[in-house]
């Protein structure tokens, strides 16, 4: 402002000397710093403030001249020129001046502020130029009383005029105010580029958030952000500038230079390069407006990670399992699922389940859907599937999007369940049997005894007869026995009788535990006779144990009829009992009741023969 500029002229060689224009102007001017210092005046303007240079430079504007009412005004005006870098008007303002001996004298001001730009566009020096209006103001009081003259009418319709544009002023500048509020308060990061170059205009917090500590205002991109360099987005601004057409980003990933250490940082962000266009509809900058989405990134990346992990732990579960929605539409179905019921879980996608798998409304396993959805609920249940052929433990869980369903194929657990059922009943009838079996033997025995010492003896034998014969069910899981084993067992394996004094003939036949046992029993019981007794009392005494299989006499049975005869040769002449013991009856009553057959019991003079005649 002190310096000397050539102006063109017809003698190009002679200097203006502005100072001296500045400082001989007969009209107020002042020159402000962007902190509104007072850096220079003039001498018309210490005239009209009456006050001396000494006590004016250096000071900031408003301590120098302090008001109750205009300084708002006056500070308004001078943020609107920093802001805008435009020249702005207050046609009218009332701001009183101190007097030197004290007190205020009332004043009115037409002020004009001139932004003066450095090199970079910035706002060096505000220029004020204050016009004193005062007595107009008071010419205009007294034509309010005494509205006669033409030229007081003129000059009060002037003020009038120069009121109402300072009011407009206001008005505009307080809604300024509020819209600049608004653009410094939005959440969203904002910021308006002029020109070509897209110099920084505005920017609002939450720019300035984004991008760290930084002198924006002033600056084009490429002096403000170096670091966004071969990132494409100054190409970007120049498209939008030159085609008028805005660019609109979804989570574009930014590489920033950020904080004081100006430390590397990747943010995503939505945003849009908007064109601004002046009044001949030419692009005269561009609005940037956008969110920083780095966060919800974060959470989607991490929620994606979290699907992940949970559709491999799906995959990889031996339970089946499938997801619904609220109309019980598939959502998801697992590789277990689709091998399970034998579908593609492509083509499950989407379909209700109860239009694939057809399920009557009061089948078990859709009222478990509704009451999991109705109740939110866990329902747990077993049922038989049809779209499986078998049972399925199922587990439903609610959610907030539709049910969660696990379930397995449980059949063979079933079986297993049963079998084990099967199997305890049938233990608990043969320990009954059994109980009544040693029960029998035991009264028959004490009653058929001479004395104790031979009931010991014989109970004994009778027991481990008995014994063996189970020991030979459980080694084949009671599911039955062999006849030659059972034979074998008895009289080899339980009485030691040699095996060249028994011979056995006859073919492979499986007997049930039941027949086993009592045909155990009684083979004992002969077979103990003839040791005492019998055949196999001698040493050259012998022992047939044969057997034949013939069909049922019905035909539509399924039994076979069984003949085994005992033949006894070769022992001491035999003659009849002249009672009947325990033998013989086991014989003739317990094994026929017991197989449902026929028992003959003879004693021969050669030997004792039984036959036996049994369904099996």
């Amino acid at each position: 402002m002190c310096g000397v500029e050539m102006l063109p002229s017809a003698q190009p060689d002679q200097p203006i000397d502005f100072a001296l224009i500045f400082a001989h102007s007969p009209n107020p001017y002042v020159l402000l710093d962007p902190d509104f210092v007072l850096v220079d005046m003039n001498g018309a303007y210490l005239r009209v403030t009456m006050r001396q240079r000494s006590a004016l430079v250096g000071r900031n504007i408003f301590e120098a001249f302090p008001s109750d009412g205009g300084a708002e005004i006056l500070r308004a005006s001078l943020e609107r020129v920093l802001e805008s870098r435009q020249v702005d008007h207050l046609p009218l303002i009332r701001y009183d001046i101190a007097r030197p001996q004290g007190g205020y004298e009332e004043r009115y001001w037409s002020a004009t502020h001139t932004p003066l730009l450095d090199d970079a566009g910035a706002v060096a020096f505000i220029l004020q130029h204050t016009v004193d209006v005062t007595e107009l103001h008071r010419l205009r009081s007294q034509a309010r009383r005494e509205p006669t003259g033409t030229a007081a009418r003129i000059e009060t319709d002037v003020l009038h005029r120069a009121e109402a544009v300072s009011h407009t002023n206001r008005l505009i500048d307080a809604e300024r105010l509020r819209l600049r509020a608004l653009f410094e308060q939005t959440p969203g990061f904002m910021a308006v580029l002029t020109g070509p170059a897209h110099v920084f205009e505005l920017v609002n917090a939450a720019y300035l958030d984004l991008v760290g500590p930084r002198e924006l205002v002033g600056r084009n991109v490429r002096e403000a952000f170096p670091d966004l360099e071969n990132q494409g987005f100054v190409e970007l601004l120049d498209e939008v500038y030159a085609s008028g057409r805005p660019f609109i980003g979804h989570a574009v990933p930014v590489r920033l230079l950020r904080g004081r250490a100006q430390e590397p940082a990747l943010v995503h962000l939505d945003f849009i390069y908007q064109p601004i266009t002046g009044p001949s509809g030419a692009v005269t900058g561009i609005f940037v407006q956008g969110h920083d989405v780095s966060e919800r990134m974060r959470a989607e990346e991490a929620l994606a990670a979290s699907h992940a992990q949970m559709r491999e732990i799906l995959e990889s579960i031996s339970e089946a399992f499938y997801a619904i929605d609220a109309q019980d539409r598939f959502t998801y179905v697992n590789r277990r699922a689709e091998e399970l019921w034998g579908r593609p879980r492509d083509g499950l996608i989407g379909q209700v389940i109860w239009s694939v798998f057809d399920r009557s409304p009061d089948s078990e396993i859709r009222r478990a859907h509704v009451r999991a959805a109705l109740l939110r609920s866990v329902q747990r249940l077993e049922y038989f599937s049809e779209a499986l052929g078998g049972w399925v433990e199922t587990s439903i869980y609610p959610g907030p999007a539709g049910l969660s369903v696990f379930f397995r194929d449980i059949t063979e657990r079933h079986r297993n369940e049963e079998r084990r059922q099967l199997m305890v009943n049938e233990l608990n009838h043969r320990v009954k049997n059994s109980l009544a079996v040693v029960q029998g033997i035991a009264s028959q025995t004490l009653r058929t005894a001479r004395d104790l010492d031979q009931a010991r003896g014989d109970l004994t034998a009778r027991l481990v007869a008995l014994a063996r014969a189970h020991d030979l069910l459980t080694s084949e899981s009671w599911e039955g026995a062999d006849l030659a084993e059972v034979v074998r067992a008895t009289l080899e394996s339980g009485l030691g009788v040699q095996g060249r004094q028994v011979e056995m003939d006859g073919p492979s036949l499986r007997l049930t535990p039941n027949a086993a046992l009592s045909l155990a029993l009684a083979l004992h019981e002969l077979a103990t006779n003839a040791i005492k007794y019998g055949a196999l009392s001698a040493e050259e005494g012998r022992v047939t144990v044969s057997w034949t299989i013939e069909p049922a006499d019905d035909p539509a049975s399924v039994e076979r009829r069984l003949t085994l005869c005992w033949t006894e040769r070769g022992g001491p002449p035999v003659r009849a009992p002249g009672r009947r013991g325990f033998g013989s009856r086991l014989l003739e009553r317990g094994l026929a009741a017991e197989l449902h057959g026929r028992v003959d019991l003879s004693f021969e003079p050669g030997g004792v023969a039984c036959r036996i005649e049994a369904l099996v």
